[in-house]
């Protein structure tokens, strides 16, 4: 039998340091069974209890209790009944002169599934042959409730204690601060981010960026063919194909914002600015971010389907339309938004205009020509498709002058570091070298690749048009054969 109650905290706190808080508190009204082998233990400060008064015909009625709840379970082995606990403890509360509520035993408590599930004890397992009691004591400072609850397994029996100690609710742990009301409403400061951005990418010229934005990927071209988003038909996704000058930038922003204010201020600026909406989604309305992904080639999507916002807005004018499309997608940890806009021209067919004849006249004439209408991709050192007929017009001029030595000279703009833009050079100078050799059988002593970056350049690098002219590839005659 276990020893009288009322044992004291601190007498606890000496006896078993072992013990964790809770459980200390829990002892200061039964002592611990012995051969526990677990203890497992919650705290609520003030919470509601439903304490069962009555099981009948397998339907169980309860009291609510509001205080402080201290719960312990005690994990024993499988030698102790339930039963046989709840005594124990039933005779701990008549030397307190409780006032018994409700008791049970095995059948007389119904279905034990039903009873576990209604209890909740810390410990799943116990189940099978349960006992009950609740009681109350009243004491001189207080009124105490408790229910315990005993079950077993194979392999354990176990014992739930719930202590609640009835108190008013204490609504003193909040306090106000009256001078925040007068105050105005303030915005979250946020970083200036600008020296994150990728490697020679810009905003677009038409929108700058949410405060504390910068760019994570970044892709330009001066013509090309590219998606957006015009509608859905059931879950199926309605794209349209817009041809032009393509930018497309993908911003990372302060998480401080939302999803809703990313797409609310776009949509505020492009109004300003005369665009009127063509097509717009948000959440899992718009379809999963896996489809939206693949649809339209998006830079950024990594978030939830149920935080993206998606815009398609549309200007009118003479000198061709202008569509852009804002795509936000966030999740916890992380918010993006891409913005892509297709200013609608059409296609430069002078760009590639070389001819063999013109080549030769021009070499003839000055010792070197720019071989306009070789184009890379942004960034890059790979050829771009229409660039191909000029190589293969340079190929045709070397096979007509099989004994005459050349260089292919890479040349770069001044945006970015010199060294960078030296390395930009020489990877395109030996790009072309490379598929004059294996393309065309170009004897590689004829040629030699070299990369001036932007030592050379032979038009204004303070404007746009002149940058453009002065990353370009250049076949330059040899006059030694060093």
């Amino acid at each position: 039998m276990l020893k009288p109650v009322l044992i004291s905290f601190a007498v606890i706190m000496t006896a078993m340091p072992a013990m964790n808080a809770y459980a200390a508190i829990t002892q200061e009204l039964f002592s611990e069974p012995k051969d526990v082998k677990e203890v497992k233990n919650e705290l609520r400060y003030f919470t509601p209890v439903q304490l069962i008064t009555s099981i009948e015909d397998k339907k169980i009625l309860s009291k609510e209790v509001k205080g402080k709840l201290i719960r312990t379970n005690y994990e024993l082995p499988p030698s102790y009944t339930p039963a046989h606990l709840i005594n124990n403890y039933k005779n701990q509360l008549k030397a307190l002169n409780a006032s018994i509520l409700f008791e049970c035993e095995q059948e007389s408590c119904g279905s034990e599934e039903k009873l576990a599930k209604f209890i909740k004890p810390l410990y799943t397992i116990s189940k099978s042959s349960p006992s009950l009691i609740t009681a109350y004591i009243t004491l001189p400072k207080k009124q105490v409730y408790v229910s315990i609850y005993a079950a077993g397994w194979q392999r354990a029996t176990s014992v739930e204690i719930d202590i609640i100690e009835v108190i008013d609710e204490p609504l003193d742990l909040v306090t106000t601060n009256q001078g925040y009301l007068s105050q105005e409403v303030s915005e979250i400061a946020v970083t200036d981010n600008s020296n994150k951005d990728e490697k020679n990418s810009a905003d677009h010229p038409m929108l700058t960026r949410m405060p504390g934005a910068y760019i994570d990927e970044y892709t330009t071209h001066s013509f090309g063919q590219i998606a957006v988003l015009v509608g859905k038909n059931g879950n199926k996704l309605e794209t349209l194909k817009l041809d032009g000058k393509i930018t497309d930038i993908g911003y990372n922003l302060p998480r401080t914002y939302s999803e809703y204010e990313i797409n609310a201020n776009y949509q505020n600026a492009l109004t300003k600015l005369g665009f009127n909406e063509v097509y717009a989604c948000t959440g899992e309305l718009c379809g999963r971010k896996t489809e939206m992904y693949n649809a339209l080639k998006l830079l950024m999507s990594n978030g939830r389907d149920d935080s993206q916002f998606y815009r398609l807005y549309k200007l009118e004018r003479p000198e061709g339309n202008v569509y852009v499309m804002v795509y936000v997608i966030g999740f916890v940890g992380n918010l993006a938004a891409e913005v892509r806009i297709i200013e609608e021209t059409t296609l430069n067919n002078n760009r590639v205009g070389i001819d063999l004849q013109g080549l030769t006249d021009e070499i003839a004439k000055t010792g070197h020509v720019a071989l306009d209408g070789l184009l890379f991709k942004y960034d890059s050192d790979e050829l771009l498709p229409e660039a191909y007929p000029i190589v293969e017009v340079v190929a045709q001029y070397l096979q007509t002058h099989p004994k005459q030595l050349f260089y292919v000279v890479g040349h770069s703009d001044d945006q970015g570091s010199q060294a960078y833009n030296q390395t930009l050079s020489e990877k395109r100078a030996t790009a072309i070298k490379t598929r004059l050799i294996k393309q065309f059988s170009i004897s590689a002593q004829q040629v030699e690749a070299k990369g001036v970056g932007e030592y050379s350049p032979i038009a204004n690098n303070l404007d746009e048009n002149g940058q453009k002219q002065n990353r370009r590839v250049e076949l330059v005659i040899r006059s030694d054969n060093k």
